[in-house]
C-alpha cells in the first residue's frame, strides 16, 4: 500500500512537472506582469513568437546557437590570420627572388642593329579614348589599348566633337608612322611616346 501511495505520488510530481514543462509562457505569466510589461499589444502571431523563443532559451537552443556564432568567428579570425601572413611570405619572397638577367627596362630599350636590317611594324587599329575635336602644336593623344602618341609635325586641327573615332596607324616610309582618325580628312604623322 505505502509503495502505491509512494507511486502515485511520483507520477502525480512528473504530472505537475511534464504539465509545467508545456506551458507556454505567455500563459504561465500573470496578466497584471504582461500589462506591465506592455505585452498586451502583441497579435497572436507575435505571441507564438515570443513563446518559441522563450522555449528555445529554456531548452538552451539560444545559447548553442550563440556557441555555434563565437566559434565560426573565432575559425575565420584564425583562416584571416593565416592568409595575411601566407600573402606576407609570397610578397617577401617575391622581393627576395633574383631579377633574371636580360629583363629589365634597360635589356628592353637596348637593340642593337646593323645596316641593312629590316623592321617590320604592326599596323595599330584602335579608338581615341575619349572625345576628339582635333590638336594643337605636338599634342599627345591617348587610345583605348593604353598607347600614347605624339604628333610629329605639329600644327593646328579642329573638327566637331568625334565620340571615341577609330584610328588607324601604319608605319611611314621614312621612319615615323600616319595615323588616321575616322572622320577626319587628312592623316596626321605621329611617334610612339612610352611604348608598351
Amino acid at each position: 500500500m505505502k509503495r502505491l501511495l509512494l507511486i502515485g505520488l511520483i507520477g502525480a510530481g512528473m504530472w505537475v512537472v511534464t504539465a509545467r514543462a508545456q506551458e507556454k509562457f505567455s500563459q504561465a505569466v500573470r496578466p497584471e506582469d504582461l500589462a506591465t510589461a506592455g505585452l498586451t499589444k502583441l497579435s497572436p502571431e507575435e505571441w507564438a513568437r515570443l513563446d518559441a523563443l522563450v522555449e528555445a532559451y529554456k531548452s538552451g537552443v539560444m545559447a548553442a546557437a550563440r556557441a555555434e556564432v563565437a566559434a565560426a568567428a573565432a575559425a575565420r579570425a584564425v583562416a584571416e590570420k593565416k592568409a595575411a601572413k601566407a600573402e606576407a611570405e609570397v610578397v617577401a619572397t617575391k622581393a627576395a627572388a633574383p631579377k633574371p638577367a636580360g629583363e629589365g627596362f634597360l635589356a628592353k630599350a637596348k637593340v642593337l642593329l646593323s645596316p641593312g636590317t629590316e623592321i617590320e611594324y604592326e599596323t595599330v587599329e584602335s579608338r581615341i579614348a575619349g572625345d576628339f575635336s582635333g590638336w594643337e602644336g605636338r599634342a599627345v593623344l591617348t587610345l583605348q589599348n593604353g598607347q600614347r602618341w605624339q604628333i610629329a609635325n605639329g600644327g593646328t586641327y579642329i573638327t566637331p566633337m568625334l565620340p571615341s573615332p577609330n584610328v588607324k596607324i601604319v608605319p611611314a616610309n621614312l621612319g615615323g608612322f600616319w595615323m588616321t582618325i575616322e572622320g577626319v580628312a587628312n592623316r596626321v604623322k605621329v611617334l610612339p611616346l612610352g611604348a608598351k
